[in-house]
């Protein structure tokens, strides 16, 4: 196990005087600095290993005065510096990515327009032009409903991103249903006017070791219920303590085993310890309850603490991806039990930007029906069809191939992508 990444939270002031955000962010900053030196030794001190330090804020379309105060090519232009100002600064404090929310446009339904279209269309601009700027868009939550002219917006991105560099997509995600402070980038973002911190946990390795020293379904998830309960508690006692001096909170710790692209640390590998052929395999649906129904119950479980198969992150969901072996279905109906969505799905290169809502739509559907926190992370490979070789030059990736999808004609006029229809919400 490792953490694969301490996420600290802070509310940050776009579009005041440069100096003005300066000042406040290094202020807080040295605060951080030592925060994560005290934690990354307290935790070496107990052999786990501490990947990365990461910053999030508040979306960057908060709908306060200023943002309408000036025009928008100006706002976008401050909005680019700024970035520039964000990313020279966490540099020199050791922080290793930050992450803004877009706009929260499940919130803001009926003001989401013009202004916001046109917003969005430079965040892949954002994106391109900083190497440690991540971001998301939240377009759905089971209060507001389904921001649907979001959805369209978000498929514009990704399909914008994925030219001329489909690595660029790592950085996007879609998101439903996310609440603040989840520490998993893209989608980490913070409102709260007191910083805190949470913990990302790589930990698909601890899976996998209890699968395989479990001769039952019954025995492997009592198994994995008492490790994730010791890594809870080994945890919360170095993160309870060190940050009252600093005045930030600790909020707590995501439990989403996040994989890592070799055999023993594959979400995959843990569904074949359990018994089943490959991944994807039918009846493994008991496997991602199995791994939801053991995350601890307990105040600091927070974020998504759910069954997390990231495509290419994983090297044994890679490779049954490769043999054809699930689809972009299977991992839907994990979604439904608790796997944490779609994320870093390769997809062909020629997909539209309806084919992209259409699936942004079920997606976002479930999260909303069954009130779960969702992400979509989808990467189309420019040149690349379903079954081609998909091999990314990034420790962090296994290789793989680009997925099938039942693809559509577009020759359907008035589908609720072509009618403009801007939101929709159960009844």
């Amino acid at each position: 196990m490792k953490i694969r990444a301490i996420t600290i939270g802070q509310k940050i002031p776009f579009l005041a005087e440069d100096k003005v955000l300066e000042n406040i962010l290094e202020g807080k900053l040295e605060a951080f600095y030592s925060l994560n030196s005290e934690l990354t030794k307290k935790f070496n001190d107990v052999n786990i290993e501490v990947q990365t330090k990461r910053l999030c804020s508040q979306p960057i379309l908060s709908y306060e005065q200023q943002v309408y105060e000036k025009n928008l090519n100006e706002t976008l232009t401050r909005i680019h510096d700024q970035l520039s100002i964000i990313e020279r600064l966490i540099k020199e404090y050791e922080i290793d990515y930050f992450a803004a929310c877009t706009v929260l446009a499940d919130i803001q339904i009926q003001k989401y327009g013009v202004y916001e279209k046109l917003f969005l269309n430079e965040v892949p601009q954002f994106i391109k032009r900083k190497e440690k700027f991540f971001t998301s868009l939240q377009v759905a939550s089971r209060d507001h409903g389904i921001n649907l002219s979001a959805l369209r917006s978000a498929a514009k991105i990704i399909k914008s991103l994925s030219e001329p560099d489909p690595f660029n997509n790592l950085k996007f995600c879609v998101s439903s249903n996310v609440t603040p402070d989840t520490p998993f980038f893209p989608a980490a973002y913070h409102i709260a006017e007191r910083p805190s911190f949470g913990l990302a946990l790589e930990m698909a390795d601890e899976v996998v070791s209890v699968f395989e020293n479990s001769k039952t379904l019954e025995e492997a998830q009592m198994n994995l219920r008492r490790k994730f309960n010791e890594i809870y508690n080994d945890l919360t006692v170095i993160c309870e303590e060190i940050p009252k001096k600093y005045n930030i909170e600790f909020h707590g710790i995501d439990f989403s085993p996040a994989p890592y692209p070799t055999i023993e640390k594959s979400i995959g590998t843990a569904f074949e310890k359990l018994g089943y052929e490959y991944f994807g395999a039918h009846g493994s649906l008991i496997g991602v309850a199995l791994i939801k129904n053991a995350i601890p119950r307990k105040e600091k479980v927070i974020g998504f603490s759910g069954f997390m198969p990231s495509v290419l992150e994983d090297f044994a969901i890679s490779q049954s991806l490769s043999e054809n072996k699930f689809d972009l279905d299977t991992l839907l109906l994990y979604a439904t039990i608790c796997g944490t969505g779609l994320d870093c799905v390769p997809l062909p290169g020629n997909i539209t930007q309806k084919e992209l809502f259409y699936i942004l739509l079920d997606l976002s559907t479930i999260s909303v029906k069954f009130d779960k926190p969702l992400t979509a992370r989808l990467m189309p490979i420019p040149g690349r069809e379903s079954g081609d070789e998909v091999d990314f030059d990034f420790e962090y990736f296994a290789s793989s191939k680009v997925m099938d999808i039942r693809r559509l004609k577009d020759t359907k006029k008035e589908d609720i992508f072509s009618r403009k229809e801007k939101s929709f919400h159960f009844i």
